[in-house]
């Protein structure tokens, strides 16, 4: 930074620069400050149970045939991993919900069952294959795939069957 002042303005400008670097330091600490509190309060929030979804610990853990609107998304998951057997795309699984609550809007289930299956697929509830040929990933329970996390054959969808034999 180039200045070009007069020598009798030297001292006051210098003075006014110490002056405003104090000032932006003093904000930058009080910004400093706001965040660790910010962070406190985020690992707070965090540790309500609210926060943590149930991870797969087995088979399903209620006991009925029917579909339940009121489940966590994970759960919608789960069941519909039930009924198909099969790995599934999140396209499939968001028109089963779709189809199971009829006055759901599309677009939350979508980014709900998008963070689901990512969720599970962090905690390894959920593991997912990505199709070389049309990019499409398909998720499924963990003993559904092999070693290498292909899905085996009998848990895989008849289309997506097609279009591996051929």
């Amino acid at each position: 930074m180039k200045v070009n002042i007069p020598e009798k303005y030297a001292e006051l400008y210098l003075k006014a620069l110490i002056e405003k670097k104090g000032h932006l330091l003093d904000k930058i600490r009080e910004f400093e400050k706001e965040i660790k509190e910010i962070d406190q309060h985020i690992q707070t929030l965090t540790s309500i149970p609210i926060f943590h979804e149930e991870t797969y610990q087995g088979p399903v853990k209620w006991e009925t045939t029917s579909y339940k609107e009121e489940w966590s998304w994970s759960k919608k998951v789960e069941f519909y991993f039930s009924q198909l057997e099969k790995v599934a795309n999140a396209k499939d699984i968001v028109e089963f919900i779709i189809n199971n609550e009829k006055n759901s809007d599309r677009t939350k289930v979508r980014s709900s069952i998008s963070a689901a299956l990512s969720n599970g697929h962090k905690n390894r509830s959920f593991l997912k294959f990505t199709d070389p040929v049309s990019s499409i990933t398909y998720y499924g329970k963990p003993d559904w795939f092999n070693e290498k996390s292909i899905p085996k054959m009998e848990h895989i969808p008849e289309a997506l069957k097609e279009k591996i034999l051929k």
